[in-house]
């Protein structure tokens, strides 16, 4: 197996089934094994040890999960994750797969979008186990120090203290000190996290932990520590990664060289709360694998303690699920809030006269609300509620897979999918679950396959009769030309065969224009500044502005990346974008260009860039383009982009289509709005550069 595959066995007793699924799985980073139950309980699952098992329950008859615990049982498999496809009426099955941690169920029929997510989170989560079972083995390997270990840093000490505060400085000052000892480091300390995150504050103190020497304020800015605490993941630095910024920083502060430090992140209930800090080995250079894993279960006594403290400083058990109106069991638990604020999205319990008694994060965060309301009217707009509502009046539950279009600023045909099961809790009241999650960018990525496939097979079909159309136009025009010279100049013949000549030139124009939306040049990536484009179409439609008593009013982000595009084919895009909008405000008007640089979500539905890692970033630049003019329909919209489309009395519809495909090849993406009387707005996302990565791209002329 190469480095860096998964190794993924498929078992299903159904050969579409499995063919399907080694479809939907098949990827450079997999290598996948199949085959029926049989060939899996026989061979493969005894020569092969996959990291993810994918077991289709739904192709067998009555199946027995007691026919695979032996195998579970086994030391090569008790933590490895099996995904499993089953049939949400088998309930016995469902029970029995519970039972065992590492099993994870998808009901059929089965979202392959799901499948995917679940595999991948499956394999990172028994990646993360397996490291913590080989830091399990370091330490059993050195039985002697964890005998001693509670003696050597008296973790019993920790339980203590009530109050956070004064933990925080026992750790700070006694603690520390231990674990610099039991370690047999140069210097053990603790830094906690100031300013947002962006620095790390060290206390030097002296053995005692009475005397303050000094108070050291380190930044975090550029440093890979960063990535620790989001990671929540110790490290060893040493050779090359003492290079970081803030180790450079600490050594010339210190006034001595760091050979090697040892990094453990502090976080409490997902918030970084600082890290322990060990430098230098007295007694050999380098950390062991053996330092790590002594030190990082010793931050976790730390941490656990920590969080103890905080939960009942904060009287968060008291918060947890408190709205629910019956189960007691869910009002106690703090595992279900957690889980519940984790998920991505939104979730919301609701009775009969449709109170509202629980909205998670998720949720409120999808619909832009900063605070719950008391009932399901208020949490949706007028539309969205009327539709929600009709569903819950037909009472024909579960009603699933449902799509809504919410009204959003800022934001162009923000959806969401919904479901809604209904629940008997007692025999007093009836209760619903609403679970919703957004899927504007699925929509996005459906309308744009669709999009290129029928503009894909036009373009074709277009391109063959163009050139067929273009060998006659030759023949028409030199005929015509012959006949010009033979005819006398006065005659009406003449001019007729002039006319002749002009309507060949006029076709011609039209096909070169065409051949430009059929096969677009393949753009020079440069990066240049948006700024200097749109500063050149100024000066080239200054007049026809003025004119047309057209106002282009423009607004930037401070830092705005530079785009990684062709400038002259953007300047084209925009272009074409601003004489639209001119000509859609006939009795003149604003156009508004707005640019910022796009939020790590907003990135196209489909991404088409082929990208060099050493040179390109993920970033994109969008781009707005609005105008105050006539605006127009659904109906013009789902055609905008089509070639030869066009509601002018002159032009030959291809100027959107070209700033399609010119869009497309650059590995962006351009949407439309547009409200009848009131305007039409366009959003472009196009490639970006981050500032850290601009040295290494080519430069256009002016500096860009």
């Amino acid at each position: 197996m190469s480095s860096g595959q998964v190794s993924l066995c498929v078992v299903s007793n159904d050969i579409e089934r499995l063919d399907y699924f080694i479809n939907l799985l098949n990827d450079p980073a997999h290598r996948i094994i199949a085959g029926n139950f049989l060939q899996a309980m026989q061979d493969l699952l005894v020569e092969e040890n996959p990291e993810l098992v994918i077991l289709d329950f739904v192709s067998f008859d009555n199946f027995d999960y007691r026919q695979i615990e032996p195998l579970r049982q086994e030391k090569n498999y008790s933590i490895t994750p099996f995904v499993f496809i089953v049939d949400p009426q088998n309930i016995r099955l469902v029970s029995q797969l519970y039972k065992d941690p590492h099993n994870r169920i998808i009901f059929e029929p089965v979202n392959k979008y799901l499948l995917v997510a679940e595999i991948r989170n499956s394999i990172h989560l028994s990646q993360l186990e397996r490291k913590v079972s080989l830091y399990k083995n370091i330490v059993e390997g050195e039985k002697q120090m964890i005998s001693y270990m509670d003696h050597l840093l008296e973790l019993g000490r920790l339980s203590d203290f009530s109050d956070k505060y004064k933990l925080l400085n026992y750790i700070q000052t006694t603690f520390i000190k231990r674990l610099e000892m039991a370690l047999a480091v140069e210097l053990g300390v603790l830094g906690v996290m100031k300013n947002g995150q962006n620095q790390l504050e060290i206390r030097l103190l002296s053995d005692d932990g009475k005397e303050l020497f000094r108070v050291l304020n380190l930044s975090l800015a550029n440093s890979s520590i960063k990535e620790l605490f989001k990671e929540n993941f110790p490290r060893i630095y040493e050779g090359e990664s003492l290079n970081d910024p803030f180790i450079r920083e600490l050594e010339e502060i210190l006034g001595y060289k760091i050979s090697g430090m040892l990094f453990i992140p502090l976080v409490l209930l997902q918030k970084p709360v600082g890290g322990f800090i060990l430098l230098n080995k007295l007694y050999r250079n380098d950390f062991s694998e053996n330092d790590l894993a002594f030190s990082t279960i010793a931050a976790q006594k730390v941490v656990y303690q920590l969080e103890a403290l905080e939960l009942a400083a904060g009287g968060l058990e008291e918060k947890v699920v408190q709205r629910l109106p019956v189960d007691s069991v869910a009002r106690n638990s703090y595992l279900l809030e957690t889980v519940l604020s984790a998920v991505d999205f939104g979730l919301v319990i609701f009775d009969s006269h449709q109170r509202l008694h629980y909205v998670n994060k998720a949720g409120l965060l999808i619909l832009n609300m900063s605070e719950q309301p008391k009932t399901l009217e208020k949490l949706f707009d007028e539309r969205s509620y009327s539709h929600i509502n009709n569903n819950l009046e037909k009472k024909n539950f579960p009603v699933v897979r449902q799509e809504l279009q919410i009204p959003r600023e800022q934001s162009l045909d923000f959806y969401i999918g919904y479901s809604i099961y209904a629940m008997e809790w007692d025999q007093k009241q009836n209760y619903y679950i609403l679970v919703f999650s957004e899927i504007s960018q699925t929509k996005r990525l459906q309308a744009e396959i669709l999009r290129m496939d029928r503009m894909a097979s036009l373009g074709m079909l277009s391109s063959g009769i163009a050139h067929e159309i273009r060998n006659p136009l030759a023949g028409i025009k030199t005929m015509a030309q012959n006949m010009e010279e033979e005819i006398d100049e006065d005659s009406q013949v003449h001019e007729n065969v002039q006319r002749i000549i002009r309507q060949v030139d006029r076709l011609d124009e039209l096909l070169r224009s065409f051949f430009k939306y059929a096969k677009p040049a393949r753009p020079e990536l440069k990066r240049t500044s948006l700024q200097s484009i749109v500063r050149e179409i100024r000066h080239l439609l200054g007049q026809n502005m003025k004119t047309q008593n057209v106002q282009l009013q423009e607004k930037y982000e401070e830092e705005l990346f530079h785009l990684f595009v062709d400038g002259n084919q953007i300047q084209q895009v925009l272009i074409n974008m601003l004489l639209n909008s001119i000509q859609a405000m006939p009795d003149g008007g604003t156009v508004s260009l707005i640019a910022k640089n796009a939020t790590k979500d907003a990135t196209p539905a489909i991404d088409r860039r082929k990208r060099n890692p050493g040179l390109l970033s993920d970033s994109f630049v969008e781009i707005i383009v609005a105008d105050t003019g006539t605006g127009f329909d659904d109906k013009i919209k789902e055609q905008i982009f089509n070639p030869f489309f066009t509601n002018k009395a002159t032009g030959t519809g291809l100027g959107l289509a070209i700033v399609y495909q010119i869009v497309r090849e650059h590995g962006g993406q351009i949407d439309v709005e547009s409200t009848v009387g009131l305007g039409t707005k366009f959003r472009i996302l196009l490639p970006a550069v981050e500032p850290g990565m601009e040295s290494l791209l080519p430069k256009t002329e002016s500096g860009g």
